[in-house]
C-alpha cells in the first residue's frame, strides 16, 4: 500500500491513508497503533518504530475523528499480574527489523517483546470482526499477555491538550475450567459530537461503541484481572469507567523456551454487547481459521477490483489508481439499518483491454518489505 501522504511529523501534517485490513466499506476496520488517534492525526504512522496495539477503528478520514473504538495489546510480564502495562507510552514495543508486511487482507509484523522475546502478530478482519493471531516466542521467566482496552483518554478537537476521559465497561466471562473465554465491554467515546455547524452533543449522551473478544488457544487463561486509571485489579471479572481496561494471562507450564500462540476474534458493534457477540457467531464462528478469513476477504476485494480494467497507466499509476481505490466509507452498523452502498457497479465497466487486477496481484503492488 501507497501510505498516500501518511508520514508528516504534526497534526494535520499527515495523510490519512493507513494499512487498515478489513474488506470493502467494512464497518470497523483494524490497524496496528504507533498513535492515539483523534481530529488531524491517524492510528499508524509509518515513521514510527513501536507499536502500542492493534486497534479495531472508524475513523473514517483524517479530519474526522474515532467512535467507539477498541485496541488489543500484547504483551510479556515477569511479575504476573503486576506486570500487565496499560499505559499508552509503556506498552509500546518495538518493530523487528523489515517484518512488516502489509495487504488488505492481511497485516504482519514482529515485535520485540522487550524481555528478550518476539511477538508475531497476524491480522485480518470481516466487516464487523477483528481476526487475530499472536505468537508469544518467550522464555519461562515471562508470561504472554492480551490487554484489551476499554476506554481511554480522548482528545477532541486537533489540540493534544484538549482531552476528555469517556466512560467504559469490562467485564470477562470464563469456562467451564476458570479460564478466560471472552472479554466484553463498550466506551463512549465519539469525537466527533463537537464538528460544527451541525453539531451532534445533544444525539451523542447515549452513544456507544461495544466489543466481545473470544480467545482461542490451547494455553489456559487464568489469571486475569482490570487495570483502571493504574490501579491494578487481579480477579476483578468486571469494571466501569474511564482509563479502563482487562487482560489475560496465558501461562505456559514448560520450563523452557516455546512458542504460546492466541487466536482472537473481536466482535463489535454499536448496537450492544448481544450484538458484538452475534456478529462473531455470524461472520467469523468457533472453528474458523484465521487463512480462512484472509482468503474470505482477499475474495471481496478481487470481486471489487476485478470491475473494472487500467489502460495506459504505468507501474506507479497503477499503484496509486488500487490504493485509491481501497478507502473503505465511514463506518456503518448494517446490522442494524441495511443498506446498498450504490458506488461499486454492479457489472464490470470496460476501462481497457488490460488484464483484471487480480488480488494477489494488487497485494504485491501494494505491500511494503
Amino acid at each position: 500500500m501507497l501510505l498516500i501522504g501518511n508520514g508528516g511529523d504534526t497534526p494535520n501534517g499527515s495523510g490519512g491513508m493507513i494499512p487498515s485490513t478489513a474488506p470493502p466499506f467494512a464497518m470497523t476496520r483494524w490497524v496496528a497503533q504507533t498513535h492515539q488517534n483523534y481530529v488531524s492525526v491517524t492510528p499508524y504512522n509509518w515513521t514510527a518504530d513501536t507499536i502500542h496495539g492493534f486497534q479495531g477503528t472508524r475513523q473514517p478520514a483524517i479530519w474526522m475523528g474515532e467512535s467507539g473504538p477498541v485496541t488489543i495489546i500484547p504483551g510479556v510480564s515477569r511479575e504476573s499480574n503486576a506486570g500487565v502495562k496499560a499505559n499508552f507510552e509503556e506498552r509500546g514495543l518495538r518493530m523487528k527489523g523489515e517484518t512488516e508486511r502489509i495487504s488488505p487482507a492481511l497485516y504482519e509484523i514482529s515485535l520485540d517483546d522487550g524481555e528478550g522475546g518476539e511477538i508475531h502478530v497476524e491480522q485480518s478482519a470481516t466487516s464487523r470482526v477483528g481476526h487475530l493471531r499472536f505468537t508469544f516466542t518467550n522464555d519461562e521467566k515471562t508470561t504472554p499477555y492480551l490487554l484489551l482496552e476499554s476506554s481511554r483518554p480522548s482528545v477532541i478537537t486537533s489540540t493534544p491538550t484538549n482531552i476528555t476521559y469517556p466512560h467504559g465497561t469490562i467485564s470477562f466471562s470464563l469456562d467451564s475450567n476458570g479460564s478466560v473465554h471472552e472479554i466484553c465491554g463498550s466506551n463512549s467515546e465519539r469525537q466527533d459530537w463537537i464538528i460544527e455547524p451541525t453539531s451532534t452533543a445533544p444525539y451523542s449522551a447515549s452513544f456507544a461503541g461495544y466489543y466481545c473478544a473470544r480467545f482461542s488457544s490451547s494455553t489456559p487463561a487464568t489469571s486475569f484481572g482490570t487495570i483502571q486509571n493504574g490501579t491494578n485489579t487481579p480477579k476483578a471479572i468486571d469494571g466501569s469507567g474511564s482509563l479502563l481496561s482487562g487482560y489475560a494471562l496465558f501461562s505456559s507450564k514448560s520450563h523452557e523456551r516455546s512458542a504460546v500462540q492466541i487466536e482472537v476474534r473481536i466482535g463489535t458493534s454499536f448496537i450492544s454487547v448481544e450484538q458484538a457477540r452475534h456478529n462473531i457467531d455470524s461472520e467469523i464462528p468457533d472453528g474458523t481459521t484465521l487463512e480462512e478469513t484472509v482468503q474470505r476477504t482477499k475474495k471481496e476485494w478481487t470481486d471489487k477490483l476485478d470491475m473494472f480494467f487500467v489502460e495506459g497507466a504505468d507501474e506507479v499509476q497503477t499503484e496509486v489508481f488500487y490504493t485509491g481505490s481501497s478507502i473503505s466509507s465511514p463506518a456503518l452498523d448494517l446490522t442494524l439499518t441495511p443498506s446498498k452502498i450504490n458506488s461499486i457497479p454492479t457489472s464490470k465497466t470496460n476501462l481497457g483491454p488490460t488484464t483484471p487486477a487480480t488480488m494477489e496481484k494488487f497485494t504485491e503492488a501494494n505491500r511494503i518489505l
